[in-house]
């Protein structure tokens, strides 16, 4: 069942475009992370995403029904949409008041708000805290506070900005766990920003890659600062110091990039010396690998850094491992351009 459906979905600011979605579908239960640099859109997303901010062009549909932007039909969504912004403000009252207050606007009795903010406090590890003021907590409390705070309104959807980027190792580590757990209960759908790669593989079913407001796909993994040339008709981007490649589009000078990692080849230096490439690659190695399901992610240095995705039996067939060298090659379509 779809929970989301955006079409023509755009924002504006300053008469600058900030968002512009040609079509999104998020599923019901479903648990995405939302990647990109700082300014791609993310936040206003999540904004939109909450009822909290009117696009500028398109529609959003909410469980098939189309939104409707009146005061009287926000609040009956708000009730059940709940943002968990990057820095969560605290009422001057103890931690216990605080998760009290959402079921307190909505009408439930003191007995069984009470009973449901200290399940709240306890599921996110802050039972001990719950007479506190609220206002003295630190960054990682605070964020957890603001968890169990929209726990306690038992919302459909959950959104979050940065759930961990401002929070210490052991907190960061509690707010995990908290997501983890939230993506297999699929009565709340779960919609996070991030920037850590690793965090978005581990918590989300999918992630959603936005790059200057605009859908960009896994290649969002590979942003990069790169220079344009025209040679022979064609347009050319060079990468650091060795690396050019042909990319789609007109235009000279600086721009910005996106690499997809699933059309990344990596092929061992030993493997390439017994079958020569056919095609022009680049000598690097690989720094870091980590499991990702059924695939694994390459750190690769080749004067950039770049990753790459591949299959676990390619990387078992090709026998590749932390510290080898290797040959890297581009698959036609592999990179995109943004000038900028």
């Amino acid at each position: 069942m779809s929970l989301y459906q955006l079409r023509g979905l755009r924002q504006i600011f300053d008469q600058r475009t900030v968002l512009d979605l040609a079509e999104l579908e998020l599923a019901v239960g479903g648990s995405y992370a939302l990647l990109g640099p700082n300014g791609c859109g993310k936040t206003t997303l999540l904004h939109i995403l909450a009822f909290l901010m009117l696009p500028a062009r398109g529609e959003i549909r909410f469980k098939g029904r189309l939104v409707e932007w009146r005061e009287r039909s926000l609040r009956a969504l708000r009730q059940k949409v709940v943002l968990v912004d990057q820095h969560p403000i605290m009422f001057t009252s103890t931690v216990l008041n605080n998760v009290e207050y959402g079921p307190a606007l909505r009408g439930m009795p003191i007995r069984e708000r009470r009973r449901l903010a200290e399940q709240c406090l306890e599921r996110v590890g802050m039972r001990d805290f719950a007479e506190r003021p609220a206002q003295l907590l630190s960054g990682g409390e605070t964020q957890r506070v603001a968890i169990a705070r929209a726990l306690a309104c038992e919302p459909e959807v959950l959104l979050f900005d940065e759930p961990t980027a401002s929070v210490d190792i052991e907190n960061q580590a509690v707010i995990e766990k908290i997501l983890a757990e939230l993506r297999g209960e699929k009565q709340i759908s779960t919609i996070f920003a991030t920037h850590r790669q690793l965090e978005a593989a581990k918590l989300a079913d999918e992630r959603i890659f936005l790059f200057a407001g605009k859908l960009t796909g896994p290649g969002g993994e590979n942003l990069l600062t790169a220079h344009l040339e025209q040679r022979d008709g064609r347009t050319v981007c060079r990468l650091g110091k060795q690396i050019v490649l042909e990319v789609p589009g007109t235009g000279t000078g600086r721009a910005r990039v996106l690499i997809n990692p699933e059309g990344i080849l990596v092929t061992p230096i030993r493997q390439s010396e017994q079958n020569p490439p056919r095609n022009r690659t680049y000598p690097g190695r690989v720094v870091q690998m980590t499991a990702e399901g059924e695939r694994i992610k390459l750190l690769l240095d080749l004067g950039i850094s770049l990753q790459a995705l591949l299959s676990r039996k390619e990387v078992a067939a090709a026998g590749i491992m932390v510290g080898d060298r290797v040959q890297i090659a581009f698959q036609p379509g592999a990179i995109q351009l943004a000038v900028v």
